[in-house]
């Protein structure tokens, strides 16, 4: 069967609709300015679908991330094996057990559903559907799914996306929780469905209120008003939200139809830049402890001290390289990192880079102290046009190629407060 076109000439809806009533197998191919994406079928059931341009999302370790499935220290050593044995990754992590058959099993189709719901909201593009015999996908990870259930839930989220766009109309809005916020209560499973439901001509549903007046709100509300802090974009929450780009969406505009959530003032976007700075540059509270061990050993401390001196191998106190300096180095680029991160802060909350460090201790961000390095050196700054770095010292005040941060960025940055709340342009 050829059955190729444009979307505008025949939906998506209408194609699903006719691979799975005639039980086709092949490969579609969807082409819009934004993407291409494929949907493999076998006998009209979907069972894998891939995209180009594949957002961060979109990656299986990505999402088995997001899920809590796996670590991020044991998502990049799998990763870092699959680099150098090519082994497919969910096989990597089975094989280790850090993720169960049925654990990867569901992250493989909440992959494959993200991309095509993404599809459904093209209003343009092309289409191809090549058949086939047969089509290669994982059969014992990938569990086929029928048209019939995506379409549904496609044509749900389509006709839900214009309401949740009218909350939020763009995703650099920042969002604050509200003192009713506190009062929310997680609802059991059977009162999750109505809650989260709304009719598409009204709002969503506001009952649900205990006998104490708490706000009864879905697990998935409760994940996502977790992640609401003041100062994160719609963007990056849909990025580090557990769940698909629509569920986090539909549990935004819900929290903010509830007064559960709020859109953040200037100020109280500045205030949450300030709070996540400080806690960057704050170093940790050293408690003293008695070192008994130490004391035990003494002895044997003293003569491998009088050992040592003679030892060119011992960095400490041997004849070679000093083990001081890479101590104070390692102490610089920690600072480096504190003055990396509130100049991103900076620029996040004002929309531009200072044009000089002193700026950020003029305006309280950060003590004169810590723009200098543990020699007494100042660090070196630089803001062009297109870029900013920020370099370190070594003990004779020379320049570090170890101590180095840099960012480049396409277009100039602007201070835009157009549309509701903050609206903030990452550099």
């Amino acid at each position: 069967m050829a059955l190729e076109g444009t979307l505008r000439d025949f939906s998506l809806s209408d194609i699903f609709q006719l691979i799975g009533l005639q039980r086709k197998t092949g490969v579609l191919t969807l082409r819009s300015d934004e993407d291409v994406v494929t949907v493999s079928f076998l006998d009209g059931r979907v069972v894998g679908a891939d995209s180009l341009n594949k957002r961060l999302e979109d990656r299986l370790g990505q999402v088995l991330l997001k899920t809590g499935a796996v670590s991020k220290a044991e998502l990049d050593s799998a990763l870092k094996t699959q680099m150098e044995t090519l082994e497919r990754l969910g096989h990597i992590l089975m094989g280790r057990s850090v993720i169960s058959r049925a654990e990867l099993r569901r992250a493989f189709e909440q992959q494959i559903l993200q991309i095509i719901y993404r599809v459904f909201r093209w209003q343009d593009g092309d289409y191809h559907f090549s058949q086939e015999t047969s089509v290669d996908y994982d059969a014992e990870l990938v569990t086929a799914m029928s048209s019939e259930s995506i379409l549904m839930e496609g044509a749900r989220m389509l006709d839900e996306w214009p309401i949740i766009e009218k909350g939020i109309p763009h995703r650099d809005i920042v969002f604050v929780a509200t003192p009713a916020a506190r009062q929310a209560e997680v609802s059991t499973e059977s009162e999750s469905d109505a809650i989260e439901s709304f009719d598409i001509d009204l709002e969503p549903a506001v009952g649900g209120e205990t006998a104490a007046g708490r706000v009864r709100i879905s697990p998935v509300q409760r994940d996502v008003l977790g992640l609401v802090d003041g100062l994160t974009t719609v963007a990056e929450i849909v990025r580090s939200s557990p769940h698909g780009e629509f569920d986090t969406c539909k549990a935004l505009y819900t929290l903010l139809t509830r007064s559960l959530i709020r859109q953040a003032t200037r100020d109280e976007v500045a205030r949450a830049a300030e709070r996540a700075a400080t806690d960057a540059v704050t170093p940790p509270i050293w408690r003293p402890h008695f070192p008994w061990l130490a004391l035990a050993l003494l002895p044997f401390l003293v003569v491998t001290a009088v050992i040592a001196r003679h030892n060119p191998a011992d960095p400490l106190l041997g004849p070679g390289p000093k083990l001081a300096p890479r101590v104070r180095a390692s102490v610089s680029w920690s600072r480096m990192a504190g003055i990396w991160r509130v100049l991103q802060s900076r620029a996040l909350l004002t929309g531009s880079y200072p044009e000089t460090l002193v700026e950020l201790s003029r305006e309280g961000y950060l003590p004169s102290s810590r723009l200098f390095d543990p020699w007494g050196w100042s660090y070196r700054y630089v803001l062009r046009e297109q870029s900013v770095l920020l370099a370190g010292n070594n003990a004779s005040g020379a320049p570090d190629s170890n101590l180095l941060f840099s960012q480049h960025f396409g277009t100039e940055l602007e201070d835009t407060t157009t549309g509701p709340g903050a609206k903030l342009e990452t550099p």
